[in-house]
């Protein structure tokens, strides 16, 4: 099933920020790469796609419409450097989201586990003498969310997170 890429307009059936071949080529400009398999392709794109989105409490401004799929478009939104604060236009999707969208996506791509079910932890043995003993082995799983950094990168100045107190102000 080909993606539904947000237009700018807050659709509600979007599962995606970038189209498919938009994506891979700006991986490859990377010199990473999405999986050959569309369809493969496509559900790692959703799942970059719900990623990035499970940052919005870190974006500014709000959702245009109650109804859309993502995080963006976003009413009053803005990118931050440092102490500059740049408008972001209300029917934009910004460069910064696609791209941690595509970089998310790379990652559910190879098979990474990004967000684990589990504890991490195995029964190696079960002991019941009286009190109950369990010990576990290492599975190599942490049990936790894995970050993807090169995502969270790319969304930085999305995220406006610094030291300090900002206050954002207008001139009017």
């Amino acid at each position: 099933m080909a993606l539904t890429v947000e237009n700018g307009t807050g659709l509600a059936n979007a599962d995606s920020y970038y189209t498919l071949s938009a994506a891979r080529a700006a991986a490859i400009s990377l010199g990473i790469s999405l999986p050959s398999d569309d369809s493969v392709a496509e559900a790692a794109m959703r799942n970059g796609f719900r990623y990035v989105n499970g940052f919005e409490s870190s974006f500014s401004g709000y959702r245009l419409t109650s109804t859309q799929s993502g995080s963006f478009p976003r009413v009053e939104s803005y990118r931050c450097y440092g102490r500059n604060q740049i408008d972001i236009a209300e029917d934009e999707i910004p460069a910064d989201i696609k791209t941690a969208q595509m970089m998310a996506a790379v990652e559910y791509g190879k098979g990474t586990e990004i967000m684990p079910v589990n504890n991490g932890l195995s029964i190696s043995s079960n002991e019941v003498v009286g009190a109950v003993k369990q010990s576990y082995f290492d599975n190599g799983k942490t049990g936790k969310t894995i970050e993807i950094t090169q995502a969270v990168d790319a969304m930085a100045s999305l995220m406006c997170i610094g030291g300090g107190f900002t206050m954002r102000t207008n001139r009017v």
